[in-house]
């Protein structure tokens, strides 16, 4: 997968990238990767963890496919139907 990474500062001068620390810090700080959507990949967030079924009854793995459900909601890796 290839992201394109943007940055809001502007660099104009061809020849120094950076003269400092805090020059290299401000634009580092700058950068952003799109979201991801249903059409374009992206940048998520980690979901939340989610304890493995316990016990061996249906409603136990209902409440547990709910709550991996909901951390993947949460996180932008699904969408909400």
């Amino acid at each position: 997968m290839a992201k394109t990474i943007t940055s809001s500062q502007v660099r104009t001068d061809a020849i120094t990238l950076f003269t400092s620390l805090e020059d290299f810090n401000t634009w580092q700080g700058g950068l952003s990767v799109a979201s991801a959507t249903e059409s374009a990949e992206g940048v998520v967030s980690k979901g939340v963890a989610v304890a493995n079924v316990s016990g061996s009854s249906a409603a136990n793995a209902i409440t547990t496919i709910d709550a991996l459900l909901a951390s993947l909601r949460t996180a932008g890796v699904i969408t909400t139907p």
